[in-house]
């Protein structure tokens, strides 16, 4: 009798300590498929391919080699990589980190040219570079350029991401963030982390932290940190987010003492990530736990240095939608909770379904728009089910997503980061 292909065990291709790893963690998913009645992006389509199951086979299939990269790129690309499915797999199966590794091996087969490389490993991480373009194109914004042409239809004529993109930014910043606050001294007990978000998209975010932090007397300040690396992990061009890795930990070495505060938790969950980065390099993983365990969540400041608020700051019904970082990769579920229910006068209502990713995924909101979407408008049901004034979260993409489906919802509950609820009543 033949023996089943399925069931036989193949080796990894050779490659490095991660490659070994990740075909070992793949195996382990046994199909059961409790993950679907979970995932996001399944929930939204039903297409068995894009459930963390399938995707899971699909990477396994690829790995010994019976399936063409190209046939499993839509398989990974839409992945959330909210990591929801780990968290109720019996096994633990870390779906997330398996597809960033697959959309690397998808990329590598098919050329490791191309303009998103350039971007990612030479405009990124030089700030002046990346900082300067946004502004020349958030001037062509401000002058109403992009939404002349996305009412035309060129922006979706040209690529839907294009278009998601313009409609996701509702407006550019005067200023970034990076050009707002004062740089950190040596003997600073607080390095403000510039995250992208918070610097370059909603600077108000960094402004409302730097404010709570001068409140609680802290002496805090920035540095010459660039973005994080996750678009590089997102995009599976890891070597990118090693570069930014390695430059922003060269940098927070120069603060040994300091608390590495991060307003942003998608960038929180890759910082305090950066010693995967560097599997096959004791050296640098060495230099990156030194620096990640140093990194704390905004949620984890606020929770273990609480604020005397105002009761004006809780006049309203507010729900909390968890971001997938917070939740997933950093467990952060119940400090948010207990520090709202000590603001006076708030009424607090618990989301449905606020464990569920709405959608945002960093720029899986302008990769992904019809998924996207899709997934979001379920989020903004359940919000809207609360009867609250205001959402609030911990992400800036999920902050984009929210404000964006719930105002084609035509809803009028309003979306905030939690720190500048927070700094309303102070």
């Amino acid at each position: 009798m033949t023996a089943d292909p399925d069931l036989i065990s193949r080796p990894a291709a050779p490659g490095s300590k991660a490659d070994s790893r990740s075909y070992d963690e793949v195996m382990h998913c046994n199909r059961c498929g409790f993950c679907t009645s979970f995932c996001p992006t399944y929930l939204a389509t039903g297409d068995e391919g894009l459930s963390p199951r399938g995707r899971n086979q699909t990477w396994r299939a690829l790995m010994e080699g019976r399936l063409d990269p190209s046939d499993g790129r839509r398989s990974f690309d839409t992945c959330l990589l909210c990591g929801i499915c780990t968290s109720v797999c019996f096994a633990q199966v870390p779906t997330a980190r398996l597809m960033s590794q697959a959309r690397e091996k998808v990329r590598q087969s098919q050329g490791a040219g191309g303009p998103m490389r350039f971007f990612l490993r030479v405009i990124v991480p030089r700030p002046a570079l990346f900082e300067g373009l946004l502004k020349i194109l958030y001037a062509g914004k401000k002058m109403g350029i992009s939404r002349a042409l996305n009412r035309w239809g060129v922006l979706r004529w040209i690529s839907p991401r294009l278009e998601a993109a313009e409609e996701a930014v509702a407006r550019a910043p005067k200023k970034f963030l990076r050009d707002l606050l004062p740089s950190a001294e040596k003997n600073a007990e607080v390095v403000h982390f510039l995250s992208c978000g918070p610097n370059c998209v909603n600077p108000e975010i960094g402004l409302a932290t730097a404010h709570i932090l001068k409140v609680q007397g802290v002496q805090a300040g920035t540095a010459n940190t660039v973005c994080c690396g996750l678009p590089g992990q997102s995009f599976g061009d890891l070597e990118a987010a090693r570069i930014l890795a390695r430059k922003n930990i060269k940098v927070l070495e120069e603060y040994p003492h300091a608390t590495i505060l991060i307003d942003d938790s998608s960038c929180a969950a890759t910082v305090k990530e950066w010693p995967r980065f560097f599997e096959d390099d004791p050296l640098w993983r060495a230099r990156a736990e030194a620096v990640s365990k140093r990194a704390m969540d905004v949620l984890e400041w606020l929770d273990s240095h609480p604020l005397a608020l105002s009761a004006h700051a809780g006049k309203s019904i507010v729900t909390y939608h968890d971001a997938c970082k917070a939740r997933y990769a950093q467990g952060l579920v119940n400090e948010p909770r207990r520090f709202l229910a000590g603001v006076p006068g708030l009424e607090y209502r618990e989301l449905p379904e606020a464990d569920q990713c709405c959608g945002g995924g960093g720029t899986y909101q302008f990769m992904q728009p019809e998924i996207s979407q899709a997934v979001g408008q379920r989020k903004a049901e359940n919000i809207s089910a609360t009867g609250a004034d205001l959402v609030l979260t911990s992400s800036v993409s999920c902050l984009l997503q929210l404000r964006n489906v719930l105002a084609k919802a035509q809803s009028k509950v309003q979306a905030l980061h939690i720190v500048e609820f927070l700094a309303r009543g102070k």
